[in-house]
């Protein structure tokens, strides 16, 4: 069975703003005027989105196409975030023994790490080696100055910490450590609405020639409502703004 079409796809979601504003699919909203406004809206809600994590169970379900997880060796102390990396979601986290005395080990072996790719085999490997996950707190970098030479209160396995180094590294401490598990959002894809103009000069949604969105209908939403505020301002149209005004104090959006 196919899986369903999102009503955030291109075609569905400018036939809905569209229709709120009674008008046909025509040169009023210009592709690549909407084109434009939807990759503006998904950049802008990827970041609403990571601000909230994890204060708001919802926030996932959206973002959950840009989520990846990866597990990341360790160079001199530091961790280069991936090529595709945007944001961090929640901590950086490490896996201590549970006496909290070191990296733990696994059934290979304290010396040999398993081939860990997936967030299954992460878990399994945590049953296995009796592990805590402990996220790494990222402190300014003068702060980790400070606890890395604390007699007081040193960083430990059990309380991690690391910094941002330049635009694609994180400090961490303690320096033995040899991986981090790091769950990030990544780079969204620019969305392009394909079309083929007819005699009449309306047109029609071409899949072929699209860059098709990646969001779920989990964010049918917060993406209406910003598409319909954004072709309200286009199009100067105070019906389509009232409209989109009860909307948002009746609660639907």
């Amino acid at each position: 069975m196919a899986a369903p079409v999102s009503s955030c796809s291109l075609d569905n979601m400018l036939k809905a703003v569209l229709a709120s504003a009674n008008q046909d699919q025509n040169q009023v909203l210009p592709p690549s005027i909407y084109s434009s406004m939807r990759s503006s809206i998904t950049s802008m809600l990827i970041s609403a989105l990571v601000k909230e994590y994890p204060s708001n169970p919802v926030v996932l379900d959206m973002l959950r196409p840009f989520v990846n997880v990866a597990y990341i060796p360790i160079v001199d102390g530091y961790i280069t975030l991936p090529d595709d990396y945007r944001d961090i979601l929640g901590s950086p986290s490490i896996v201590a023994a549970k006496n909290n005395t070191g990296e733990c080990g696994c059934d290979k072996g304290e010396t040999e790490q398993p081939d860990i790719t997936t967030e299954q085999q992460f878990k399994i490997a945590i049953q296995k080696s009796r592990c805590l996950t402990r996220p790494i707190t990222i402190v300014p970098q003068s702060e980790f100055d400070y606890l890395t030479t604390s007699a007081y209160k040193p960083p430990t396995y059990i309380d991690p910490v690391g910094y941002m180094y330049g635009s694609n590294k994180i400090k961490v401490c303690p320096f033995d450590l040899t991986k981090v598990k790091l769950q990030y959002v990544r780079y969204e894809v620019p969305e392009v609405y394909g079309y083929i103009t007819q005699p009449d000069d309306s047109f029609i949604f071409d899949a072929t020639t699209s860059v098709e969105s990646e969001w779920t209908s989990a964010a049918f939403t917060p993406i209406y409502n910003a598409m319909n505020a954004l072709y309200a301002a286009y199009s100067k149209d105070e019906n389509l703004r009232d409209f989109s005004s009860i909307l948002r104090q009746g609660g639907i959006l």
